[in-house]
């Protein structure tokens, strides 16, 4: 058992040992993370074996002659392998959301066993800087990069809030109370922070003189700041003023020029795959920083809610920010999975959560008598334990009513799980504790992220592998050119280039419904939207639903001067562009759900989603495979399968991208549109300016009406057709290539012998699926 904290100040923790030590985790959750664990190593080693063998063949080919025959073909061997070395897997990246107080940095720190990584506690506040955490595996540094927003959009921030100071009374008829407290203190917020208390009358030439930069000249250059420690703490103390923010003394607090910071620390071995994102749940006005947090919200493969027990299961706030996101998330990103995790569960009165439950001893199965020493440890971890069930239920409850959340996805019993973590008690020492170390729930997080990380590196080795065996099969037949192989190769030749037709045909087919099935619910959302979206954007953005419309003047301004949109300062997002495109995604999103599913594996009906057509895509049938099993065509066979699979392995990568880019094309079509009258109408001041402005803005949607939303149908049209045609042209290039390589040769090509590379790979190869064709 551990007898002190599990993380001394400045030393790194490896996980993966951790796991595999009692820690008090329970005998099933040892032998779960410790198997895991050992299948691990155990992929590692394969893959590193594989890397071998084929450094083998590397060595033999260049040591064998070479001759006019077999020279441009080893060139091409040796090409395939540089390839296969280089090919590599992003990390799976795991968003977090949460307000500054919830334990968000604490869980974070106690994750990737640091407890000094992301500082924490009330001394400094939380910004809205992006922070991604991953582990490195090629530096023992703990290192950061600091990305910085442009220094125009800085100084453009800096005007806005000099001017929205001095305007005052001189051209806004209601200044006093027509206030929008989120622009005006942020404004102040960042200037403070950058410059300290700065004259009341300072001039943007001064505040934008270099010396005030003199700490960060890579802002100046837009270039990115590196910064490299020894330690987590170290590296944490260096960074401190790029992520945090100190009220009791402002300046040279360099947040508000950051974009993001990416922070690598050792590998710990577990995580290796894994990207961890702190997303902040505060807003901000800046366009780059917006911009990188909707892309970094469409990366995340999952998202973490994080809230304090306390508010947990009635903070209706969280769920607000994350509906206002889902379309980011959902068919405009890459989200699988939510995770809602209730932090801070040891902060509980037993005695107070006695008495408002109205609970017995015997109803929390205390047995333990009231005068014993031992009655308050076990009354305090069953309230614990109790208090976790009951808001997991709560948190259920409240999921199973966001509706717009579960139209985006399948939901199922996978999708949204619920944690209840303690990190100060996973940090005790283990006779402080009240609870044990399982009841903390911080293994089960460990149980999940190692999932998603042995799903990761499963993947790599397999695809490296079964590349690798299917280079060495093409050289094995290549090495078999018999006058009689030749012609069994010319006949598969034939027959794989009629399946390749014919595939092709099919997949064709299947494109033209969708595309029909798409163009009939846009041409819907067109004819909706002409009708109705004028008065859903003048409902939900343009008129204010509160009752005193003077407090909305400062956010329709500030929604002008930003492209139709603005983050509040709790995070959701007021959006003209998103309200004018409400109906044409209504109509689109269950024809996304079909072609693009989010979620879940390829099952049921395959000719609804693409991806399931893509894995029903197969130029090598049983016939083909029946037929030529014992024949040395096999061997071809075998790579041309390994190259089909990785080539629809890519072409699913690139539909992932793409499909980002077709979804979100209504919003950017509209937002193209509207931006002709922001500007005008931004410029507009002095009295009954909140009036015109909202005049100026209904009257271009009034006119623009007839064609801005046909623009849109239009231009979501056009790029899922180039995707169908990419992924047509892509297939028939590319097989066409590699079946008419891997059959053509018309003498055979003198090549060293691998036939002991050949056996130890297949033996490699054997624990994975789908190998032979």
């Amino acid at each position: 058992m551990a007898s002190a904290k599990m993380n001394t100040k400045g030393v790194k923790r490896n996980i993966e040992n951790e796991a595999c030590t009692s820690y008090g985790h329970t005998v099933e959750g040892n032998k779960r993370l410790c198997i895991s664990a050992a299948d691990r190593r155990t992929e590692q080693r394969s893959l590193h074996k594989a890397k071998l063998l084929m450094s083998q063949v590397i060595r033999k080919l260049h040591s064998f002659p070479h001759s006019n025959v077999n020279e441009e073909f080893i060139q091409y061997i040796e090409s395939m392998i540089v390839k296969l070395d280089a090919t590599s897997k992003k990390k799976t990246t795991v968003g977090v959301f949460g307000k500054s107080g919830v334990g968000k940095s604490s869980l974070i720190n106690t994750i990737l066993g640091e407890e000094d990584l992301l500082p924490s506690g009330t001394i400094t506040a939380c910004t809205s800087v992006i922070i991604q955490v991953e582990f490195s595996t090629t530096d023992f540094n703990y290192t950061a990069e600091i990305d910085f927003i442009p220094k125009e959009e800085w100084e453009e921030e800096v005007k806005k809030h000099l001017d929205a100071l001095s305007q005052g009374k001189e051209n806004d008829e209601d200044e006093d109370e027509d206030e929008d407290e989120d622009t005006l203190s942020t404004g102040q917020e960042k200037v403070e922070a950058v410059y300290g208390d700065i004259r009341r009358n300072a001039t943007l030439e001064e505040l934008m003189d270099e010396q005030n930069f003199e700490a960060i000249p890579e802002f100046l250059v837009s270039s990115k700041k590196r910064v490299s420690c020894t330690t987590a703490a170290e590296l944490s103390e260096e960074i401190n003023h790029f992520t945090r923010s100190d009220d009791t003394s402002p300046g040279q607090y360099f947040w508000p020029l950051v974009k993001t910071v990416t922070i690598k620390i050792p590998s710990g071995k577990s995580f290796d795959n894994i990207a961890l994102i702190d997303l902040p749940g505060i807003g901000d006005f800046n366009k780059s920083r917006d911009e990188m947090w909707k892309k970094c919200l469409s990366r995340c493969s999952t998202v973490w809610i994080v809230n304090d027990m306390n508010r947990a299961a009635t903070d209706k706030e969280p769920w607000k920010i994350l509906t206002s996101c889902i379309k980011d998330m959902g068919h405009g990103g890459e989200c699988n999975s939510i995770t809602f995790i209730c932090t801070k569960t040891d902060d509980i009165n037993p005695t107070k959560y006695v008495k408002n439950y109205k609970l017995k001893d015997e109803d929390l199965d205390v047995t333990a008598s009231k005068d014993s020493v031992e009655y308050g440890k076990q009354l305090e971890r069953a309230c614990i334990l109790h208090r976790n069930e009951k808001a997991k239920e709560k948190v259920r409850t409240m999921f199973s009513k966001q509706i717009d959340i579960q139209n985006h996805f399948t939901c199922d019993e996978d999708f949204f799980k619920v944690f209840t973590v303690s990190s100060q008690v996973f940090q005790q020492r283990e006779e402080e504790c009240i609870l044990n170390q399982e009841d903390t729930e911080i293994p089960k997080l460990w149980g999940l992220l190692e999932k998603l990380d042995n799903s990761c590196q499963k993947t790599s080795v397999k695809d490296y592998i079964q590349g690798a065996h299917g280079i060495l099969s093409l050289i094995q037949g290549a090495n078999s050119n018999a006058s009689e192989t030749l012609e069994v190769k010319h006949d598969v030749l034939r027959a794989l280039k009629q399946n390749l037709g014919e595939e092709l045909d099919y997949l064709k087919a299947f494109f033209i419904r969708q595309y029909d099935h798409l163009e009939l619910c846009l041409s819907e959302g067109v004819t909706e939207s002409e009708n109705l979206s004028l008065e859903t954007a003048d409902r939900d953005v343009i008129k204010t639903k509160i009752k005193d419309a003077r407090g909305y003047h400062r956010t329709l301004k500030a929604l002008c001067e930003n492209n139709g949109f603005r983050r509040t300062k709790n995070g959701l997002r007021i959006d003209l562009n998103a309200s004018l495109a409400t109906h044409m995604y209504k109509r689109v999103d269950g024809q996304f759900q079909n072609m693009f599913p989010q979620n879940g594996p390829v099952t049921g009906k395959p000719d609804k989603s693409i991806r399931g057509m893509l894995h029903r895509f197969n130029i090598i049938n049983s016939d083909i495979t029946e037929l030529y099993r014992e024949s040395p065509a096999s061997l071809n066979l075998t790579f041309i399968k390994t190259q089909q699979n990785r080539l629809i392995s890519k072409i699913e990568d690139d539909i992932f991208q793409r499909k980002k880019r077709i979804y979100t094309s209504l919003y950017e079509s509209i937002l193209c549109t509207m931006q002709q009258v922001y500007p005008e109408a931004a410029k507009v001041f002095g009295r009954n300016s909140f009036t015109a402005k909202q005049k100026l803005l209904i009257d271009h949607i009034e006119k623009s009406k007839p064609d801005m939303f046909t623009r849109a149908k239009t231009t979501m049209l056009e790029l899922f057709e180039n995707l169908t045609e990419y992924i047509e042209n892509t297939l028939r290039e590319e097989l066409d290539s590699i079946i008419t390589l891997a059959l053509t040769n018309k003498d055979g090509v003198p090549l060293p012998d691998i036939n002991q590379e050949v056996k130890e790979m297949e033996s490699l190869a054997s624990s994975f699926v789908d190998l032979q064709p």
